[in-house]
């Protein structure tokens, strides 16, 4: 009795690992696939504050700040007063901020935007079949990517105001 259920341990924990090596050659295979260094959006699907599905379109000529961040997380909240602060100086330096948002509950996010009346784009994707937050390993928050019109990614940080200054926009004021 006791060598069967030993054999029984034994498989069970064979084939775990089996199931694991095989999502690993899943995950490093979608990896090798997509181009870290560009965003394709054509990929991903966002849900938006009219409870709609679409995808981004980038338009020609500019380029953008994409905020990742969720409602939960202290630091993402905060800065998006800063963001608001400077959507002048951003749009005047032809740059749009699109939020990505991870939030579960989709409520709570829109009355959260129209509360706070943040008027840039705004974006939600949890639990799509692609997500862009896994596919470009963001896994810290706020998560900031700087991109062009085509969707190559400039800059990456953590802090809206460390990519301000390091984007060095120039004043309404000069």
């Amino acid at each position: 009795m006791k060598k069967i259920i030993y054999l029984i341990v034994f498989l069970s924990f064979y084939s775990c690992k089996k199931n694991d090596e095989k999502q690993n050659d899943i995950i490093i295979e979608k990896e090798n696939s997509i181009n870290l260094n560009q965003i394709n959006f054509d990929n991903y699907l966002f849900n938006t504050l009219n409870n709609q599905q679409e995808k981004i379109e980038l338009e020609k000529g500019k380029k953008y700040i994409l905020d990742f961040w969720y409602l939960e997380c202290p630091p993402c909240v905060k800065q998006h007063q800063e963001i608001k602060e400077h959507q002048n100086l951003l749009a005047k330096n032809n740059i749009e901020v699109i939020g990505v948002s991870i939030d579960r509950n989709l409520e709570n996010w829109i009355s959260y935007i129209n509360k706070h009346q943040y008027n840039w784009k705004n974006y939600n994707q949890y639990s799509q079949e692609n997500e862009i937050k896994t596919d470009y390993k963001i896994k810290l928050f706020p998560t900031y990517l700087y991109i062009n019109d085509e969707g190559v990614i400039l800059k990456k940080l953590n802090s809206f105001q460390e990519l301000i200054t390091s984007l060095e926009l120039v004043s309404e004021n000069k």
